[in-house]
Parts: C-alpha cells; structure tokens; sequence
C-alpha cells in the first residue's frame, strides 16, 4: 500500500490510563503512513477543571498558549498529535434545532484548527478516519478535501450514557454518507452493514509484547483472579460479589478506575480477600496482571455490552492465564480457550475447573491464540480496506 495522510477525528484523548482501541490501531498505521491524531474535543467545562488544577487538563495547548500541534512517538513511530480549541458540551441539549446549531458551529472551529495542522504538515488530500466521533463529524463532511471517509465504530453510541441523546441519531446519518464503515464485534456488523453495504469486521487486538511480559507459571498457596478494565455500568456487580463470597481462599485484584457508574464497587471493598489497585498507566498493567492465575470478565448482559469485543480477552490470554467470561457477547472465536458462563452457577464452576486443570501447555495454547490477534494484523486488513477505491 502507498504511504497515506490520515487524519484521524476521536472521541477519545490519546494520552489516558487505559487500553484505548482506536490509538493502537493509529499507533500502527503510523508504521507506513503520516498519521494525524486530532484528541477528543475538550469542552470550556474540561479548561476550567484544568486552569483551575482540579483535573490535569491541556488547558494551555487548548487555547495555543502551548502548541496545539505536536509530535508524539508510539511503538518506535511518529503520530502528529492536535489538540482542538475547547468547545461547548451539547450532551445536555434537549432542542434539536439548537443542537444542530452549536454543532455546526463548532465544526467551523475545529475545521479550521484541522486544516491548518494540515496545511503545516502538507496533508492535502488525506483519507479521514473518525473515530466514534459522529456528532462532529457530520458537519465536517467535505471540509477537510478527504480522499476517503471511514467511520471507526467500537460501541453502540447510541446505548453510550455519555452521548447516546444525540449520538445514535447522528450516527444514523453520518453512516450513510461515508466510504467506508470498520466495525469491532458481530453485533456491530450486524446492525451498521444494514445502514451501510461498505461495512468490515476488524475486531480488536492486543499489544502481545506487552501481555506477554505477564506470563508466569507461579504456583501461589492463595491463588489471585484479576480484572482489568474500569468498574463502571457494563459490569453485574452481583454476580462478582457472590463468587467474592463463595471462593474466600481466592484473593481478588481490581486493575481500573471506578467510575461514578461504578459506585457498586465500594460494596467489594468491604470483603477482606479484595484489592483495588485503582487506574494504571498502559505500561505498567503487564505488573499487576503477572500476579493474576485467573482472569474475569464479568459483564452483565445488555444492550451495551452486546456489542463489545473485549480488549481485555487477549490481553488475558497473551499472559497465558486461564479465563471465564460471562455469554455478554458472541466470542465464539474463542471456544476451547476461554470459558462462557450462563449463569453465577457456571460462573464459579468453571473458576473451579479452570484452576484444576490448567497446565503449561494450556498456557502455551492460549498465548498462542492471542498471538494472531497481535494489533499489526488487525492494522494490515484495516490498510486493505483503506487501499480499496472509493465506492461510486
């Protein structure tokens, strides 16, 4: 494939304490193309927590005191990092015809500070990639003289509490209008290819370098079962606490942060064989999980979490360790190598099965597995279809 200008639009900030989809996909592209990251768009709520030291915000790059444009290295390679004037929170608007207004305006702002990084940078015709990023992208359509416009889609937004107000709506018709849809899990492929016939499954990957720092073969007196990821609403609370209570000779470690949605989890704390070790830096999270003989995913089942492919199932598997999820999502691709639970019944069970039978050589199958689903090869189908021509 030819060396491409990318721009990428996100929901999501580059820099963060946890494992983010669409900055490892990025983080590899950057290998064979010119990579633009532009950070989510900080609103005057997120400056004022950030000049006031109440949150560590880039408030001084927000308003060019800093430089806006700057470049980052990731994975040995260079990714062009914008970060976008502040704008206004529009998750709260109730009128649609006022939503539509700011939102047009704020397209005008940060349509400007886009094409004047790529004027620097001498992006000229790039291929646009917009990362769940709907509500701003549709009135960017056109404006930024894109070669191919992509929608990255990871979540259902419109099932999101963030921005599921407007963002299902805006979805709906931003989707129709682009070249091509890449989706995260069969759910997604599901519902986005009946909005759009140029949609492609490329679910997530892991960084297998890094995970498999974690592998071990320690033989502990009490053995740990770890999660990883925040507490937040995708989680059935219920379920982690009956298996906390029925299993005291385990002990259980929480890597994540425990957000407002999360609140449950001050109920796990109360039980003396559980430890929060609260959010970690993406480096450092191969530390805690080398302690783990056992990951959990226990997602409740819901609209939400239907739709997810799970970061955290290869990163599990990468380290070697034995895994038990709940039947949130179809995972089929992991039969044989990860246990689906239906139930809090089969739940605890297959902890049970899985600490007795687990051996060097399951290790060795699961590391395996994780392997093939390294980010480099999600990163090669996504440049098949960056290279495809646009659709007439």
């Amino acid at each position: 494939m030819k060396k491409q200008d990318i721009v990428c639009i996100s929901m999501t900030t580059w820099e963060g304490d946890f494992m983010k989809t669409i900055v490892h996909m990025m983080s590899q592209l950057a290998k064979n193309h010119r990579v633009m990251f532009v950070d989510y768009p900080f609103t005057w709520k997120d400056f004022a927590q950030g000049i006031t030291g109440k949150e560590p915000k880039p408030w001084k790059r927000m308003i060019g005191i800093e430089s806006r444009l700057r470049t980052l290295e990731s994975k040995g390679n260079e990714v062009y990092h914008l970060t976008l004037p502040p704008v206004v929170p529009t998750n709260w608007i109730n009128d649609p015809d006022i939503f539509q207004k700011i939102i047009r305006s704020q397209a005008a702002v940060v349509g400007n500070a886009i094409c004047k990084a790529m004027k620097k940078l001498n992006f000229e015709s790039p291929i646009v990639i917009n990362a769940f990023n709907p509500i701003i992208g549709v009135p960017l359509i056109g404006k930024l003289n894109e070669s191919k416009l992509v929608y990255y889609c990871y979540d259902d937004i419109g099932a999101a509490n963030w921005c599921g107000k407007h963002g299902g709506t805006m979805e709906d018709r931003y989707i129709k209008k682009v070249d091509e849809v890449i989706v995260t899990s069969e759910a997604l492929l599901r519902q986005k290819s009946k909005q759009n016939t140029n949609t492609t499954l490329v679910k997530n990957g892991v960084d297998f370098e890094l995970f498999n720092r974690a592998f071990h073969q320690d033989k502990k007196e009490r053995p740990v079962i770890g999660y990883v990821g925040s507490l937040d609403f995708r989680l059935d609370y219920d379920l982690i606490e009956n298996l906390v209570k029925e299993r005291p000779e385990y002990d259980f470690h929480f890597i994540g942060r425990v957000t407002q949605s999360g609140a449950q989890s001050e109920q796990l704390k109360k039980h003396p064989n559980v430890r929060f070790f609260g959010a970690q830096q993406p480096n450092d999270i191969p530390k805690f999980m080398k302690k783990f003989d056992l990951g959990i995913i226990p997602f409740a089942m819901n609209d939400f979490t239907k739709s997810i492919y799970p970061l955290k199932i290869n990163e599990y598997l990468a380290a070697g360790i034995p895994v038990v999820s709940t039947d949130f999502a179809p995972l089929d691709d992991f039969f044989g190598n990860v246990v689906i639970a239906k139930n809090a019944e089969q739940f605890i069970n297959g902890v049970d099965d899985e600490f007795k039978s687990d051996t060097y050589d399951k290790k060795l199958g699961r590391t395996a597995v994780a392997k093939q689903n390294d980010w480099s090869k999600r990163a090669a189908q996504v440049e098949e279809i960056l290279n495809q021509p646009v659709h007439a």
